[in-house]
């Protein structure tokens, strides 16, 4: 039998890279999908794409910054699927800036946009979970920046680092009410926000001297340890990190 057969999972930032990647995984181990993005056309296609793989699928365009917003997606998933059982918080944003010449808005769009987001989706969703006396699991991706510093990334490391500890904080209070929290942090992975990078040599001749596997991540990688969290076979398991990281934290 598929992993998560009858389950219904909503995937925020699910229109590219590593969102995609788990949509599509979770739809091969027959997941039912409720997929949010803000490029709508992008999202509509990863959830044409699930729905080819003989899941149900819907896409919505969702700023998961706004509370609004966020309520509209998770009603929705809701009224379309009748109940959610996993939550994966995927959306998030990466650029550099030097601390001493990060401005406010460059601040607040980062926290915002890889925080609060976690902050709002998950309380939306807890509070569904609370009011019909049931559980679920919940994924939130984090980063090795919640571990390691990292130069012109203060603002990302910050809430990287944030989405662990409040990850572990649900983890505690909801753990009683049936509620798994746990997180993800990949290391290296390809992606649209990784490929300017890799396409500098000595940027990646650092990489991969830190990396053990000496190989650049893939986002089925991510995607693997996702379906991994929000499965049965880690309903032993919460408050949680699994590094996605070809061993970069070894060191």
């Amino acid at each position: 039998m598929a992993r998560l057969s009858g389950k219904t999972a909503i995937v925020t930032g699910a229109a590219a890279g590593n969102g995609q990647a788990i949509a599509l995984r979770f739809a091969e181990e027959g997941c039912n999908l409720a997929l949010s993005d803000v490029n709508l056309s992008a999202v509509q296609e990863t959830a044409a794409q699930c729905t080819a793989l003989g899941v149900r699928a819907s896409a919505e365009r969702t700023d998961v910054t706004a509370r609004a917003e966020v309520e509209m997606m998770v009603e929705a998933a809701w009224a379309n699927f009748g109940t959610v059982d996993i939550l994966v918080n995927n959306a998030g944003i990466f650029f550099n800036a030097a601390f001493d010449e990060m401005s406010d808005d460059q601040w607040r769009r980062m926290l915002d946009t890889n925080l609060t987001s976690v902050f709002l989706v998950s309380q939306t969703v807890i509070r569904h979970w609370l009011a019909a006396e049931r559980g679920g699991a919940i994924v939130n991706l984090a980063s090795i920046s919640s571990s390691v510093a990292f130069t012109r990334s203060a603002h990302y490391c910050a809430a990287k680092a944030g989405v662990t500890a409040l990850s572990r904080c649900l983890a505690l209070e909801y753990g009683p009410r049936g509620v798994r929290s746990n997180c993800l942090a990949p290391g290296i992975i390809e992606t649209a926000m990784t490929r300017p990078a890799l396409g500098d040599p000595a940027t990646v001749t650092d990489w991969m001297r830190r990396i053990p596997l000496k190989r650049v991540g893939q986002p089925r990688d991510v995607a693997d340890g996702a379906l991994f969290l929000a499965s049965d076979e880690s309903a032993y398991i919460t408050g949680d990190m699994l590094y996605i990281d070809g061993g970069w934290m070894v060191e």
